[in-house]
This record gives C-alpha cells, structure tokens and sequence, in this order.
C-alpha cells in the first residue's frame, strides 16, 4: 500500500488536515455505533469548569459534550472494533509518513458525542500558544521532503455531516502560523467567517477519516445536523521517539495480551527505532528495525542491559 498521493500530501502540508474517503466499512462503523449505544452508561458529560466551549459562537444550549476512553477495556464484542482501530492497514503507510516509521498510539482513543445543539468546543490547538509561544509538544515540520507531525489526530467519522451542520471545524494553514490567533478571530462571528473565510466545518460521511496535524487550530461548533447526534472517535498518533500523553506507563500493558501482534506495535512506549523497535510496514504487517548483536552485548557489559 502507499502513503499520500502527491496532490494529498500536499494538501496536507497546506493546509495541515486532509479527509480520507471510505476507509472503514459500513459493517465497523455500525459495529462502533452499536458498541457505543450499548455503553452509553460509560460516558462522562463536560459541566462546569469542564465545559470545552467559552465562546458564544461554540456554547450551544446548556448540555456539555459527552466523553468516553475506556472502549479498549469494554467487554466483547464491543471492544473488538475500537482494538481493531488501533492498526487500520490502509493507513499505515499514511501514519508512517506523517509520524515517522514506528509511530506509537498517544493518547488513549477517544469516543466524543454531540447532542443536537449541546455545547461545541473553543478553538484550539495550534502552532503557538495564547503568548505566542511555540507549542512544540504538537509542532508540525516539513524538512528536505519529509512531513514530521509531534501530535496526529486520526478521527473516524460515525455520522454523516454536512457543510454548515457544526461539529468539526479547522482553520486551515494554521498548523504553520508564526503569530497567536487573534482573539476577534477566536470567536468565529458569522460576520468575520463570512468576511474573511478562515474556518472550515469539512463535509464528511460515515467511514470517512479526517487526519489532521494537532498543530493546526481547531475546534468544534454545536451540533445541528440531521442525525440526534454526532459521534466521533479520536485516535491520536505520534513518533516513536515521542511521547505526550503518559498512559503507556501502565494502561496500555493490561491490554497486550488480548491485542493482535499489529495493535501491540502501537501501544509500544516512546523509543528510536535503532534499538529493536517494531513498526508497521506498508502493508500493516509487523516488522522491525534490529538493533546488532554485538552492540546488545556491549551494552550488557557497560550498562548491564541490552538497551542505554
């Protein structure tokens, strides 16, 4: 399987998100939206301080978005999907060229619901913070040919959503800003998107993934599409060298065990690849980069482990 075509690859780099047609089957997006109504009591709402929109534009009514990162652990067969998840081969190749080769599962995946006009989210993200300051932890870079991503949300859609319907949104280009997002800007006033056209709410289907670089700056409006709700998964990737989330320390070892040797490859905790690092190929088979016997063994002598 290939990675990007020329004229996605640079459409991402444009713009720092790009939605892929089609990629998982009717059969799974039905098992996950199943799974998900079968769990619903498993599903934390935002309220308070927890709230993720401030914003007038993005509040919505007095709901807050619903929250859920425990499908991993749920009981079969409702985990099977969201596991399955973890290493969808037909973005390997894709993940291997924005990530790099050996790209490891961050964050915890992430099921989010919207009810019809509950809360959206404040926009976010992005290359710099409120001061100006480079956010590294989600920098993206593009150097001598090769797109680097710190932080990649690979978020799989659930329900239909057209243009206009609220949900997703993203500032395109943002991913490579060199000034913090004006606080005018911020508030996405019908008046100030429609003048200066700067805020995208992509039209996407069932099965459609939208692959977007954390750096870029985005957020969510409220729901008002057709369907009650909108639900949407967030598997978030990064190097393997990379880590910003801390829950490979202990969540991800529980899980080894019942994983497929592909969906272990990703939950592996952040090291290079030179020191026996698994990775997924081309085609989503497992490979690895092997270190030398003799250097294995030198490090025994010197640190009394195969690995510095």
């Amino acid at each position: 399987m290939a990675g990007l075509t020329a004229h996605q690859r640079y459409l991402f780099d444009l713009r720092g998100f790009i939605i892929l047609r089609s990629i998982v089957s009717p059969g799974d997006v039905k098992a996950a939206r199943d799974a998900i109504a079968a769990n619903m009591n498993r599903f934390c709402e935002r309220k308070g301080n927890l709230r993720n929109a401030c914003r007038d534009t993005f509040k919505g009514d007095t709901r807050g978005r619903l929250d859920c990162g425990t499908m991993l652990d749920w009981d079969k067969p409702h985990c099977d999907v969201f596991r399955r998840f973890l290493a969808i081969p037909k973005l390997a190749p894709i993940i291997n060229e924005l990530c790099g080769k050996g790209f490891r599962l961050d964050h915890m995946p992430l099921a989010i619901l919207q009810y019809r006009n509950s809360e959206g989210f404040d926009l976010h993200g992005g290359n710099l913070d409120e001061n100006g300051v480079w956010m590294q932890d989600l920098s993206y870079d593009c150097r001598f040919g090769r797109i680097s991503c710190n932080l990649l949300n690979v978020s799989i859609q659930l329900d239909k959503t057209n243009k206009g319907d609220g949900g997703f949104v993203i500032v395109p280009g943002s991913h490579k800003a060199n000034f913090p997002l004006p606080d005018n800007l911020a508030e996405c006033s019908d008046e100030l998107t429609e003048e200066h056209d700067y805020l995208v709410n992509p039209a996407m289907e069932p099965g459609d993934v939208c692959i977007f670089s954390e750096a870029a700056t985005h957020g969510a409006l409220p729901w008002r599409g057709q369907s009650e709700s909108r639900q949407t998964l967030f598997y978030r990737y990064c190097p393997p060298n990379f880590g910003y989330g801390r829950a490979y320390v202990d969540r991800f070892k529980n899980l080894e065990e019942e994983l497929s040797p592909a969906e272990r490859v990703v939950l592996q905790a952040p090291f290079t690849n030179r020191l026996d690092r698994l990775h997924l190929d081309e085609n989503g088979e497992v490979g690895i980069t092997p270190r030398s016997e003799a250097k294995k063994a030198f490090d025994r002598e010197v640190f009394h482990s195969e690995y510095f």
